[in-house]
């Protein structure tokens, strides 16, 4: 490794230079995955309602659930292509916030965010519905 390459990586990872503390392999035992960040737990003072009239208000759904806000959104007023735009931003949103969701009905959507526990027995249909919904460009 150049000497530029190991003052980069030791810049950008602190003590990257140091033997692991096990002697296993990387790949031979699976890896924990990190605890996620503690928030404020499941208080939820107040749940939105969402009806979009079209894709343009998108934003508003991030915004209520990154305030932690838990959001039902109902899309029957939308086409079907704004539909799947939707859903797809609300699956991407979900995910980076590593949040929660849950189809209740069929134009029906709940978003939670994180620390907040939806049917913990029930699938979750963002991910299960996946490229039947999912825009392709």
């Amino acid at each position: 490794m150049s000497s530029f390459t190991s003052s980069l990586k030791n810049f950008l990872m602190p003590g990257s230079d140091k033997a692991p503390a096990s002697s296993e392999s990387r790949g031979s035992a699976p890896r924990a995955k990190a605890p996620r960040p503690s928030r404020r737990g499941n208080e939820v003072a107040s749940i939105e309602t969402v009806t979009p009239s079209s894709y343009s208000e998108a934003g508003l759904i991030a915004e209520l659930l990154r305030e932690g806000t838990p959001v039902i959104v109902n899309v029957h007023l939308l086409s079907d292509g704004e539909t799947r735009r939707l859903v797809d931003f609300m699956a991407g949103l979900k995910a980076g916030l590593l949040g929660e969701s849950k189809r209740v009905a069929e134009t029906v959507y709940l978003l939670a965010p994180y620390g907040v526990d939806i049917d913990p027995d029930a699938d979750d249909v963002l991910e299960a519905e996946g490229d039947r919904l999912i825009v392709r460009p």
